[in-house]
C-alpha cells in the first residue's frame, strides 16, 4: 500500500515534469512564432513583464508573431520548479540565438520567472517576468559565443 507522503511526492514529481515539458513547448512556440500553441497555454489575464514594460496577452501574441529577427535557437538553462498546489513557479535562464536582417547573429541571456496556475486540470502560464542579462554566466561560455 502506498503511503500518502509517497503519493504526494509522486504527484509533485509528475507536476514538475509536466511544467518542464510545458516550458519547452513555450520556447518552441516562441521560436516558431506559433501563436496558436501560445494561445492554448496562456491564461486570459496573462501578463509579460520586464523592467519598464508590461504587455497583456493579446499584445504579447502580436509581438511573438511579428518578432523582427529569426530565432535560430532558444532554450532554458538552470531551470527550477516549485509547485504550491495549483500554482507553480518556474525560474531559469533563457539563452537565445537570433539572426538579424543582414544575417548577423546575436546571442542573448534572460533571467526569467514564469508563474503557472492549474485551471481545469491543465497548467497555464499566467505571468512571465524577464530581465535581460548583460552576458551569460561563464559556464555557458562557448554556447554564448557560438
Amino acid at each position: 500500500m502506498e503511503s500518502a507522503s509517497n503519493k504526494n511526492r509522486e504527484e509533485l514529481t509528475e507536476a514538475r515534469q509536466a511544467l518542464l515539458l510545458l516550458e519547452e513547448e513555450i520556447f518552441t512556440a516562441v521560436k516558431n512564432r506559433d501563436t496558436d500553441t501560445l494561445e492554448g497555454v496562456l491564461t486570459d489575464d496573462f501578463v509579460y513583464r520586464s523592467p519598464g514594460k508590461q504587455v497583456a496577452r493579446d499584445d504579447f501574441l502580436k509581438l511573438c508573431a511579428a518578432f523582427p529577427c529569426e530565432i535560430i535557437s532558444i532554450q532554458g538553462e538552470e531551470l527550477g520548479v516549485n509547485v504550491y498546489g495549483d500554482i507553480a513557479v518556474v525560474t531559469g535562464l533563457q539563452i537565445a540565438k537570433t539572426a538579424g536582417g543582414e544575417g548577423e547573429e546575436e546571442t542573448s541571456a534572460v533571467a526569467f520567472t514564469d508563474v503557472f496556475v492549474k485551471q481545469e486540470g491543465k497548467w497555464m502560464l499566467s505571468l512571465a517576468h524577464a530581465v535581460d542579462l548583460p552576458a551569460a554566466p561563464d559556464q555557458y561560455g562557448e554556447m554564448w559565443r557560438a
